[in-house]
């Protein structure tokens, strides 16, 4: 899923899939490039268009910049991360405690960014995926396309849509599960366990079609990610024995494996390294006009220190708290968070190199940066998402840049099948898993710690810091009230670890419940 635009227009039945929708491809991916009278008939009579129709389900994912027409932009940032690290409340936004949406657990429904991004830009994923679904079956069953092809194809669409159905159901709970492209449009929710029981069936269809691998192409769904989706499905079931299973297939990867340093895992020169299950792709040096859809990244720029960027500081402020929470040795803080005073431990960054700024800390402790916001910003900046030097900051020549969002890696897995085992009974081997990533993170042997749920708990805020599944894995665990009381003295009110539905879906489909806010 490199990131080389060309635009596949379609008409007829097939405008629904590919109509305005700029289809990420490698050099040679698109070969047919005659598209002036591509119809449903012929995209998927042919190899090549096939996989181009697929690589669009795929660019449903990258809403990073301006979006699409009618959908909500900066998905990704605002809307997944922002789930994933401000529900936990170990991260900030531009915006004032006393009345923020996510510490005093209050979103509205019609304006808040996770609320409001990550249901219509799933859904619009899984549109894709329904039809792409649809006549690919039919294309193989027809002889229309290579078996081989086609097989692998179908694997990953279903696990596409099973992604946009693991995210939909962990930020709303019960969502409609729409499974082709005639299904009534005004369908009422499913149940959030029916949402996680069709992933089990999608995941494991998955599973027989897909590589484990691929020689190019490398962002593409493999095998990987459907056990990985398929392990946490069953976690959300309490089919712990099953989610075990799932979790230890992954030892039969030949190239997934923990990184040796935890530095490594985001830098910048190691995309898809060998601990990324599934990671959504950018592109690299794309143009600054804000009339672009070039699918870009733009975390670095709404994390890094505003005092260098001159703007952002949008999202991804960690909180001193989680900075505090790291043991001492442990080197994933120094990956995670920087504090005021410190370097940046990139060495591929200087601090004192940016326009403007004359020292190579982090700001110092005496003065901590925060953008001229001590209320909104806490002295402390993510780490893991500020690792390409070439990103400059506002009124600057370099905005954007095309480091990758991991949503899946290895070291979340190993958590995950820590926490499998251990409600499974299997606690040597929960104690194993819980190890090795531990291990991994003191760069050797960490110190002595029996596993437990709390422990697990802690690790998962950890290792996942500052990525896109924290709050999903320990909203998962069904502990999550006492997680936050128990790290930030705060109480969830009942009901609210799960988030509204936009009140533009409830006002458009008259049997959508929302939740009780």
């Amino acid at each position: 899923m490199n990131i080389k635009k060309r635009i596949l227009k379609t008409v007829g039945a097939m405008s629904l899939v590919l109509l305005g929708v700029l289809v990420s491809c490698s050099d040679n991916f698109l070969i047919d490039s005659n598209v002036k009278d591509l119809t449903q008939d012929i995209v998927f009579t042919s190899d090549e268009t096939a996989i181009a129709v697929v690589t669009g389900v795929y660019d449903a994912f990258q809403n990073d910049s301006q979006g699409d027409p009618g959908l909500p932009n900066e998905y990704n940032v605002k809307g997944i991360h922002r789930w994933a690290n401000s529900t936990t409340l170990d991260f900030l936004n531009n915006e004032n405690p006393a009345s923020s949406e996510y510490l005093n657990w209050n979103p509205d429904p019609s304006s808040n960014d996770v609320a409001t991004k990550i249901w219509p830009n799933n859904y619009r994923q899984i549109g894709r995926a329904n039809i792409a679904l649809e006549n690919l079956r039919i294309a193989v069953d027809n002889g229309d396309i290579s078996t081989d092809i086609g097989n692998r194809l179908i694997g990953e669409v279903l696990v596409l849509r099973c992604i946009s159905y693991q995210y939909l159901a962990e930020v709303y709970g019960g969502v409609p599960l729409m499974l082709s492209p005639s299904d009534d449009p005004f369908k009422a929710r499913d149940t959030q366990d029916a949402v996680f029981q069709q992933i089990v069936t999608d995941a494991t269809e998955a599973i027989d079609r897909l590589p484990w691998t691929y020689d190019v192409e490398k962002g593409r769904v493999s095998k990987a990610a459907a056990y990985y989706v398929l392990g946490n499905a069953h976690m959300w079931l309490k089919q712990y024995g099953e989610a075990v299973t799932a979790f230890e297939a992954l030892e039969g990867s030949p190239v997934l494996d923990l990184e040796d340093n935890f530095l490594d895992i985001h830098a910048v020169a190691n995309p898809n390294g060998k601990e990324s299950i599934f990671e959504i792709q950018w592109a690299a040096n794309a143009d600054l006009s804000w009339s672009r859809n070039d699918e870009v990244n733009i975390l670095q720029l709404f994390a890094m220190p505003t005092d260098i960027t001159g703007g952002g500081g949008f999202t991804g402020i960690p909180t001193k708290a989680l900075y505090d929470a790291y043991e001492a040795g442990d080197t994933r803080r120094a990956a995670t968070v920087i504090g005021p005073g410190e370097e940046h431990t990139d060495p591929l960054i200087d601090i004192i190199d940016y326009d403007g700024v004359d020292i190579n800390t982090c700001g110092t402790v005496a003065e901590p940066w925060t953008g001229g916001s001590p209320d909104t910003r806490s002295g402390y900046w993510a780490i893991k998402s500020w690792r390409d030097p070439n990103i400059e900051g506002w009124g600057r020549s370099v905005l954007f840049g095309g480091q990758g969002h991991i949503w899946f890696r290895y070291g979340g897995a190993l958590l995950s099948l820590a926490e499998a085992a251990f409600r499974d009974g299997q606690i040597a081997k929960a104690q194993a898993a819980f190890d090795r990533v531990r291990n991994r993170a003191w760069g050797g042997m960490a110190p002595a710690k029996t596993v437990d749920i709390d422990g697990i708990l802690q690790e998962y805020r950890l290792e996942l810091a500052g990525e896109f599944s924290t709050w999903g894995v320990i909203r998962r665990s069904g502990e999550a009230a006492k997680f936050i009381m128990d790290n930030y003295g705060v109480a969830i009110p009942t009901g609210r670890e799960i988030y509204p539905i936009p009140s533009t879906e409830i006002s458009a489909n008259p049997n959508l419940m929302q939740n009780d806010y």
